[in-house]
């Protein structure tokens, strides 16, 4: 693991080499050769001296012949053993206990031949002991040969760095002695580690890899000014939201920049991982974890297999996407109505993926004639229907539209996929559904009554599931890319109210569990995100300012505007009643099966298509509220009037 990290970390630095490494790495061969040559040699001679004391040196000495002999057989057996063996492929830099049954065998192999050639022509005469020292002596000297070769090559990095930032670490864990021991390499030179805050009260007034600890982290900003440190390293992969928050407000009043560690899990994934130490971002803000990869339920569900996925050039659709196709799709289907973005996630998956098979569809889910044409062409096996109207304030004045769309179009995937023998469908749903007080929310808690609907209707046909999750980082419209904004252009930061609180994700983790959850569906399935704490919006814009190097109140102000219509103080990610239970996943949740749907689901949803088709406001409100009677969004009557008062405003 630390040799991974030490991969890791590499690109990171410059000056990453020692000059003993840089000219080991020109003259690999010609090292090798002579390192091993020079050790089978000196075990040899090392060997006879142990034995006969030194007599040897004395030119009469009959064992003086017996160790030239010796030395003209070894030397070159154990070349050849070690060659063989590839150790002359290994890594120098990183010498560790794994390097040692690679070369116990090389020195019993060697010894096996060096006894058939020199000991069994002889027998009784040539001293046996001299070939048991000779292995042992030839495994401890190359093996401490390698060590002291990682210690002088270290040391002669120290001579080629550049200049060091002096860094505090907080945390004195694993992750904090992974960092440490890089930090002793070439690879990660340029942070000098002065000091380590930990709030383990036993770990006070010790050291660890040589550098004094303290306890507890509160001592951040002394410690930082008693040993002059220019930056701060959270190495806390297992901390918890307050904890983050609590070392990023020392950071901030101790005047330290802060950076992040790579994160374990990732590291132990892939020697190939990105993660790097680098400076404090959103993601290690809001605490949310790194998502692997080789999970075999996901790669078993897409590999090879034809893969929908529609509203593909959307910020949701776009990384289920980009991860079906590192999973090995056999086609991958994307299908969106907006024909820049998909153009340009084309262009993207084609460079992503040379040799993939992908289809570019574009499309409106409310055409049911091109739903049906496309599944005809492709017939799916798998699809994920990531397409709907989104923003909140926008269909708070187009209430019409957004059930043709969010309601309709779901209905018309869905229906195409039951027709057309779909083995599993997965709806992408929104916490905004549960006790909704938007547009938005309602028609996606409709959507999610018609799939329950249909999978039970026909429950040994298609597999439907819902998923439902809250925020994601970095979506078109969010309130972080908004913050980002406003923070660029100088302020004035806006929050709806100082109250609001928000469940954030980034969309790599809400994709890698969409993927796993629906490997898990079997039916009449909703499954539920674990969005981890629900993050205070006042609080978040406030460190994202800090973050920037500013002070809110001060350099950047903050404007508190209100709620618009259809937003809530807090969202929720179920209701009494859906009480979620534990997967096979920490990350997944699932509602109990059987929840109760209106009755005649079927004619309340054809009703409420009619009345939007026919853009009877209404009829399509009074639907809407007998499909979900818990909506306390506006009145029928401030609904009609919305649209025209909206464009009066404009």
């Amino acid at each position: 693991m630390v040799d991974r990290l030490k991969r890791t970390l590499g690109d990171l630095n410059p000056y990453r080499d020692g000059a003993l490494a840089r000219l080991v790495r020109r003259h690999r061969v010609l090292f090798f050769v002579l390192f091993f040559g020079s050790i089978a040699a000196l075990s040899v001679v090392g060997s006879f001296t142990l034995r006969f004391q030194f007599s040897w040196l004395r030119p009469d000495d009959r064992w003086t012949d017996w160790m030239r002999q010796m030395l003209l057989v070894a030397v070159p057996v154990r070349l050849l053993v070690c060659y063989l063996l590839g150790i002359h492929k290994v890594s120098w830099r990183f010498a560790s206990l794994r390097d040692l049954p690679p070369l116990v065998w090389a020195s019993v192999l060697g010894s096996l031949v060096i006894t058939a050639a020199l000991y069994l022509p002889h027998k009784g005469v040539y001293p046996r002991s001299v070939l048991i020292i000779d292995a042992v002596g030839f495994l401890v000297l190359a093996f401490i040969g390698r060590y002291a070769y990682r210690i002088l090559d270290a040391f002669s990095s120290r001579f080629s760095t550049g200049p060091q930032t002096r860094v505090v670490v907080v945390g004195a864990g694993e992750a904090a002695h992974l960092v440490l021991e890089a930090m002793n390499t070439p690879r990660l030179n340029e942070f000098k580690p002065v000091a380590v805050v930990d709030d383990d009260p036993l770990k006070n007034n010790t050291t660890f890899h040589g550098v004094p600890v303290y306890a507890p982290v509160d001592r951040l900003a002394e410690m930082a000014a008693k040993h002059k440190a220019e930056a701060a390293i959270l190495a806390m992969p297992s901390a918890n939201t307050s904890q983050i928050y609590r070392v990023v407000k020392l950071a901030r009043e101790a005047g330290l920049p802060l950076k992040t560690t790579p994160d374990i899990w990732q590291v132990l994934q892939s020697s190939e991982a990105v993660t790097r130490i680098q400076d404090f971002s959103m993601d290690d803000l809001l605490n949310r974890r790194v998502v692997r990869t080789d999970v075999p339920e996901i790669r078993e569900l897409i590999a090879g297999r034809r893969i929908l996925v529609t509203g593909a050039a959307g910020s949701i659709g776009s990384e289920l996407c980009r991860q079906i196709v590192d999973q090995g799709a056999g086609r991958l289907i994307c299908m969106d109505k907006d024909e820049n973005g998909l153009f340009r996630l084309e262009q993207e998956l084609r460079r992503r993926n040379p040799e993939a098979d992908l289809v570019f569809f574009l499309g409106d889910i409310k055409n049911l004639s091109r739903v049906d044409l496309l599944f005809s062409n492709h017939k799916p096996a798998v699809v994920f229907h990531a397409a709907a109207y989104k923003h909140v304030p926008i269909l708070q004045y187009h209430p019409v539209e957004a059930i043709r769309n969010n309601v309709g179009g779901t209905r018309n995937i869905a229906q195409a996929a039951q027709r057309h023998g779909v083995e599993r469908f997965v709806m992408i749903s929104t916490d905004k559904a549960v006790r909704p007080t938007s547009v938005m929310g309602a028609t996606k808690q409709v959507a999610e009554k018609v799939i329950r609907g249909l999978g039970r209707a026909e429950p040994d046909g298609t597999r439907f599931s819902t998923i439902r999750f809250g925020n994601v980082l970095g979506s078109a419209g969010s309130v972080v890319e908004l913050f980002i904004k406003q923070i660029r252009e100088g302020g004035p930061v806006t929050v709806t109210d100082a109250r609001m609180e928000r469940f954030f994700m980034t969309i790599a983790e809400a994709v890698h569990l969409v993927l796993f959850a629906a490997t898990m569906g079997e039916g009449d399935d909703v499954f539920i995100l674990d969005m981890g704490d629900p993050v205070k919006i006042d609080q978040l814009a406030r460190q994202m300012i800090q973050l920037s190097g500013l002070t809110p109140d001060v350099d950047v102000e903050i404007v508190y505007t209100g709620l618009r219509p259809g937003e809530k103080l807090y969202e929720e990610l179920w209701t009494d009643a859906e009480t979620p239970v534990p997967t096979g996943n920490p990350g997944i949740r699932k509602t109990p099966s059987g929840q109760p749907l209106p009755e005649n689901l079927p004619a309340e949803v054809d009703a409420l298509l009619a009345a939007a088709r026919a853009d009877n406001m209404r009829e399509s409100w009074d639907h809407l509220l007998k499909l979900v009677p818990d909506f306390q969004g506006l009145t029928r009557d401030a609904a009609e009037e919305a649209p025209d008062r909206r464009m009066q405003a404009e």
